[in-house]
């Protein structure tokens, strides 16, 4: 029995560690230049792609909002924002100004219920504002890639009923 709860214990393990990929530089220049998000570890807690045809990557703020960018590839810089459930090309200069004032509006939106988790416990969160995400399946392009030394999660296991924790590194930002 206790084999078993090892062998589980490894694969849940397994299956909350996520892998760290460098952000594309045409994403980064489309938030930085065409979203004027500068700088970008203000507003982004974590970036996460998406397995979708056409390629596109979640956008997770520090607010616990997100919202969605789509490469569509047949020119330079030709994004689509998906925000709120509407859609702003960036080749339209219409549709940019509209995805800028709908990300403002994102960002300046009130914090969600329960937002930074429980306090009922007595514990300090010390500053970190979570970025693990159960949504989707894909490939975290991380903010970053961990501790320098390389020992990324080994300080504290999660609990069962809690997200693994992931914070941005900044020299990707």
């Amino acid at each position: 029995m206790e084999k078993l709860r090892k062998y589980i214990r490894k694969e849940l393990q397994s299956l909350h560690e996520q892998k760290s990929y460098p952000v594309p530089l045409e994403l980064m220049d489309v938030l930085k230049d065409e979203l004027e998000m500068r700088p970008l570890k203000r507003y982004i807690n974590n970036i996460k792609a998406v397995n979708s045809i056409p390629p596109s990557y979640k956008i997770f703020l520090h607010n616990g909002q997100d919202f969605d960018v789509i490469y569509l590839g047949d020119q330079m810089n030709n994004f689509k924002v998906r925000i709120a459930d509407k859609e702003y090309d960036l080749l339209v200069m219409d549709d940019k100004n509209y995805a800028i004032d709908a990300l403002n509006r994102l960002l300046t939106a009130p914090l969600p219920p329960n937002f930074g988790g429980d306090d009922d416990d007595g514990e300090e969160s010390g500053g970190d504002f979570g970025g693990g995400s159960s949504s989707g399946g894909g490939s975290t392009t991380g903010m970053g890639g961990g501790l320098p030394s390389g020992d990324d999660d080994t300080a504290e296991e999660p609990e069962d009923d809690e997200p693994a924790e992931t914070e941005p590194e900044s020299d990707m930002i």
